[in-house]
């Protein structure tokens, strides 16, 4: 069997003070490879098709994403007979002139291979899902886990799936939910944990083919943003119907259990300083400015505050600052300098910090975590600086934070520091609570802040909760897709 594995993969934030170009797009996507090893694993032929992924950021360029569309396309033109075509997307993509890429690809890929040959789509769960996605293609499959840590899993169900759908074994329908909520859950901890772990035991049990909870991407700023349920069952539209409803009504209950947990950073210091005394460091996570949703990496918020209080024992990665990289380099280890750092990339960022800084260390080959799973990143040149009792971890690679390799690629020891702030939203989880003394979640005025009302948007859902009155009743009914098309649920 002839199977064609593409990807071009780019979460959006349309407040991101950056644009995303041509350049900014490289050959790098765990889900495209998870696809590819399970292709493969399953005895088919695999060609590699396009591979393009860009860190997320503000919308793509309009030529640049019609460019890296039609050479995906030109590739599965011209490839031969296929029998399956599979997609690594985002779900969260846009593009100048279009609102919904992940939509886009998936309809011109159908243009070209015609209405018989089977297309899966394997997506984050951070995904606006629209009807164009879903009417499109012949799967759809979302990881569950947040951090991150399900692709392998999730791929392979969807190239089980897509194959037992060519051989006639199973004929999909899915039912969709969009639920009208902003939110987002952090899936290792209650109340959402049982939630996921019920949908994995309806899979393992036959019961279903794959059921998908999406979190949604608030911060992309389209219609179709918003928390949402696939549940894709074997030829039973009924059933698929009625654990959408209950799974749309589950995560319509939690909508406010993980934003709940955002302190804000008066709150989130005193709640660190009062356990200074508790074994292990406390983690504040900076996530309102995470660049893994397209934010600065910049933000001086909490530092500033850190520096009124002058708190010891702090920590803060990862600052990215390519100036201010330049000028500790410069200086070289051991020196002191008058230094200007952060708040460079907009007002949401802050007022950059000036203070006299001691370079403590400079490593011109750093590597740091990434995803748990996957191998990891190398980031050029990091470096360590001292400001009163806080030492700073600034690179000119914009990332966030996995792990500790962060902090000891500069030599941190992270597990001996009272306070860390890592610039994350979820993903540094899995690294940092085994030893942390707490973990806790900070809001800031940043472009990935969770106070929606603060942010302007233009083309959101309306209603959506928490920004409009919203109850149970706008849920709406599922909506049922199968590779024939579109059927309304009345």
């Amino acid at each position: 069997m002839r199977v064609f594995v593409g990807s071009i993969t780019h979460e959006t934030n349309r407040f991101s003070p950056f644009p995303t170009k041509l350049a900014d797009y490289h050959p790098m996507n765990i889900g495209y490879e998870d696809l590819v090893r399970r292709g493969e694993l399953a005895g088919c032929e695999v060609i590699r098709g396009l591979c393009a992924r860009a860190a997320p950021s503000g919308p793509t360029l309009r030529a640049d994403y019609e460019q890296l569309r039609d050479e995906l396309v030109a590739q599965i033109r011209t490839a031969g007979p296929l029998q399956l075509v599979l997609l690594s997307l985002h779900g969260a993509q846009v593009a100048e002139g279009y609102e919904d890429c992940e939509g886009d690809i998936v309809a011109a890929v159908r243009g070209v291979i015609g209405a018989e040959v089977t297309i899966g789509v394997l997506l984050d769960l951070h995904a606006s899902i629209s009807s164009d996605l879903l009417r499109h293609a012949s799967l759809v499959t979302v990881i569950k886990e947040y951090p991150h840590t399900d692709f392998p899993e999730t791929a392979r169900q969807l190239v089980e799936i897509c194959l037992r759908c060519i051989r006639g074994e199973v004929r999909p329908v899915t039912a969709f939910v969009p639920v009208p909520v902003f939110t987002l859950w952090h899936t290792p901890t209650q109340p959402s944990k049982s939630i996921v772990d019920r949908a994995r035991a309806l899979e393992a049990a036959g019961k279903v083919l794959h059921i998908s909870l999406v979190h949604g991407f608030p911060w992309s700023d389209v219609s179709s943003a918003g928390a949402a349920v696939l549940v894709t069952t074997d030829g039973d539209p009924a059933t698929a119907v009625l654990l959408a409803q209950e799974f749309a009504l589950q995560l319509w209950h939690i909508r406010d259990s993980d934003l709940g947990h955002y302190c804000s950073i008066t709150r989130s210091l005193d709640e660190a300083e009062s356990l200074a005394a508790a074994p292990g460091p406390v983690v504040i996570a900076d996530a309102a400015d995470n660049p893994g949703a397209g934010t600065g990496s910049d933000a001086t918020w909490i530092l500033h505050e850190v520096l009124r209080r002058s708190l010891d024992g702090v920590a803060l990665a990862l600052f990215w600052d390519p100036v201010a990289l330049q000028s500790v380099v410069a200086a070289g280890e051991g020196a002191c300098l008058q230094l200007r750092i952060g708040g460079h990339s907009g007002e949401l960022a802050g007022a950059p910090i000036e203070a006299r800084a001691e370079v403590l260390c400079i490593n011109h080959n750093a590597v740091i975590d990434a995803m748990p799973g996957y191998p990891p990143i190398a980031v050029g040149t990091l470096a360590a600086v001292r400001i009163a009792g806080v030492q700073l971890v600034v690179g000119a690679y914009r990332e966030q934070v996995f792990g500790p390799r962060v902090f000891s690629a500069v030599g941190i020891d992270s597990k001996r520091c009272r306070i860390l702030v890592v610039k994350s939203a979820q993903h540094f989880y899995s690294a940092f609570a085994p030893f942390a003394a707490k973990i806790i979640y900070c809001d800031s005025p940043c472009s990935r802040t969770i106070a929606f009302e603060k942010l302007p948007f233009h083309y959101r859902r309306k209603p959506i909760w928490p920004l409009d009155p919203v109850t149970e009743a706008d849920i709406p009914r599922p909506a049922l897709f199968c590779r024939t098309g579109l059927h309304s649920q009345r």
